[in-house]
């Protein structure tokens, strides 16, 4: 799996100006409602997000650079980020056949008749749910 690629500095400082150096962070996709923007102040600490996913996108440009608070950051790396790449991967594999190893599927067996006293089969003994005490 490669490695990651990180922002040029040229594109966290376009970042930085266009957030006028508040968190870019907008919406469901970083735990906010939908629409919402969460406006912290990114003097306490900022993190260049790569809004799509840079394991799918590749794209390192501005417009996929996000200027956002550290926060909200962690919160889409656990919430989105990893369950994408994750689901990314399984997609992947399932394109090429590859599957999970020990997980084979057998057919399932038949299951035997039920006895019938009309085949010439003694019938099973009664069992006795009870002993009556003298």
């Amino acid at each position: 799996m490669a490695n990651r690629r990180e922002f040029t500095k040229k594109t966290q400082r376009g970042a930085l100006k266009r957030s006028g150096m508040v968190c870019e962070a907008v919406g469901a996709m970083y735990g906010l409602e939908a629409g919402k923007r969460c406006e912290a102040d990114l003097g306490y600490g900022v993190e260049f997000d790569h809004i799509v996913l840079d394991a799918n996108s590749k794209d390192n440009s501005l417009e996929n650079c996000a200027a956002v608070c550290i926060k909200c950051h962690r919160w889409k790396t656990a919430n989105h980020d990893i369950p994408m790449a994750a689901k990314t991967v399984r997609m992947e594999d399932r394109a090429k056949g590859i599957k999970k190893p020990g997980k084979q599927h057998f057919p399932k067996s038949a299951k035997p008749e039920p006895r019938d006293p009309n085949k010439g089969l003694p019938p099973l003994p009664r069992r006795k749910l009870y002993e009556e005490r003298a």
